[in-house]
């Protein structure tokens, strides 16, 4: 893949970096102003779909190591964010927030750990946000300015953490974004300022629960909608268009940087986030890249730390999540079983190794691993993951000999209540 340089995101709660451009002399995701038709409108959504998938069908033949299917869902999941963003959510008089179901979404390697919450905002505005805190290994409320792509980068601007949130004994909060200074539960908005995201990041999936989160826009509660012209109709139909090309595009970029020359089942070295990253702002994060054969298995160890949240998870190289809900292709420091000697010792293989930190690339014989650290006051090269390519044959004799065994029946009931904790946590079962 050749490409010129641009700048590229990563969001919700990874990282980025300086990345590159797509070789196409008219690069996608320049929609042209809006006109008052919105079917012409839709059809430069049709345009800007057909160039994605031209681009997919590069990625295809040049480096990506998947079928159709994957590209063409890795489309699907962006337009779907397109529409969320600029149609449904584009109403920052009445604003919500609204559950991204990383079930589906996947987009930029969602942590399966998180509960993610986005609402829309205007920087000249001022928002109220009432909530209680629930029991979330970690939750933080996060403000951002632009969105993923090339030509309009996503930058945040101000993170809210349990170190900042005052709430009463009950855990309920107030926060306000917006205005002059105050004392309490205050955020700037910032100019530029487009959406805030709010992160629950469960550690025991079955315990934990999130809290309750609304948002409302001072000034306006009793006031009715403003009618849909069919001016606003075609500008935001543009906007998704001009979204989904300039995502995609960014996202392909951002891989390039990442793991451009970075060799198969290698990490990156550690990094702390920091605002300009499009990142969760002061968490740690480190990204790998992995390639097995059925009879391979890559053996990372991890020294425990003391943070509030530690994640593993895998990804593709459309950076995507994997199903992460019917097989274990996440853990967290909450989940993993920490061995004998005082490490953890996760496995990544296509088969089951008979281990409790398996982490299953049965989906993905090639793809990334994104390590994450949260509450976590400071981190050092120990913490950094040690990694070894082993036959697979071979993995009992790198554990310690007093390491438990974890047959199939303990599989099924892992697995299980991975399932269970999931529904619950998008509100389809109670308890």
């Amino acid at each position: 893949m050749l490409r010129c340089p641009l700048i590229a995101w990563v969001t919700v709660s990874t990282l980025l970096l300086s990345t590159a451009c797509t070789t196409r002399s008219e690069p996608i995701g320049l929609a042209p102003p809006a006109a008052a038709d919105p079917y012409q409108a839709l059809e430069r959504l049709a345009g800007e779909l057909e160039a994605a998938v031209d681009i997919a069908r590069e990625e295809e033949a040049s480096s990506v190591p998947f079928g159709r299917g994957e590209g063409a869902l890795h489309i699907l999941r962006l337009l779907r964010r397109a529409i969320d963003e600029e149609l449904a959510w584009a109403d920052t008089e009445h604003p919500y927030f609204q559950a991204q179901d990383e079930r589906y979404a996947k987009v930029a390697l969602g942590n399966p750990d998180n509960l993610y919450l986005v609402s829309r905002v205007e920087d000249d505005a001022v928002y109220r946000i009432k909530g209680r805190r629930g029991t979330t290994a970690d939750f933080s409320i996060q403000l951002y300015q632009g969105y993923p792509g090339i030509h309009r980068p996503m930058r945040a601007r101000g993170t809210f953490g349990l170190s900042e949130l005052i709430t009463d004994d009950e855990g309920r909060f107030e926060v306000i974004v917006g205005g002059p200074p105050r004392e309490g539960n205050w955020i700037e908005l910032a100019p530029r300022t487009r959406r805030i995201l709010v992160r629950y990041t469960y550690g025991d999936w079955a315990s934990e629960e999130a809290g309750e989160i609304g948002i409302e826009r001072v000034g306006m509660r009793g006031r009715v909608s403003r009618a849909v012209e069919d001016e606003i109709v075609a500008a935001r139909i543009d906007a998704t268009a001009a979204y989904l090309g300039d995502a995609l595009t960014g996202y392909l970029g951002l891989v390039d940087q990442v793991f451009s020359g970075l060799e198969m089942n290698r990490f990156r070295p550690l990094r702390r986030m920091t605002g300009a990253d499009g990142g969760l702002e002061s968490q740690y994060s480190v990204a790998g890249r992995y390639r097995l054969r059925d009879d391979q298995a890559l053996l990372v160890t991890l020294l425990p730390s003391d943070a509030r949240y530690q994640g593993f998870q895998l990804g593709t190289e459309w950076f995507e999540g994997l199903d992460f809900v019917n097989q274990l292709t996440s853990l967290n420091n909450r989940q993993a079983r920490l061995s004998p000697d005082g490490v953890y010792r996760f496995v990544i293989s296509m088969r089951d190794p008979g281990v409790a930190n398996w982490l299953d690339a049965s989906g993905a014989p090639q793809g990334q691993m994104m390590l994450r650290w949260q509450g976590v006051g400071a981190l050092t090269r120990a913490h950094e993951p040690k990694v070894e390519l082993l036959p697979f044959d071979s993995i009992a004799s790198h554990f310690p000999s007093d390491e438990p065994s974890f047959d199939a029946a303990a599989r099924r009931v892992q697995i299980a209540e991975r399932q269970e904790a999931i529904e619950r946590r998008y509100g389809l079962a109670r308890r």
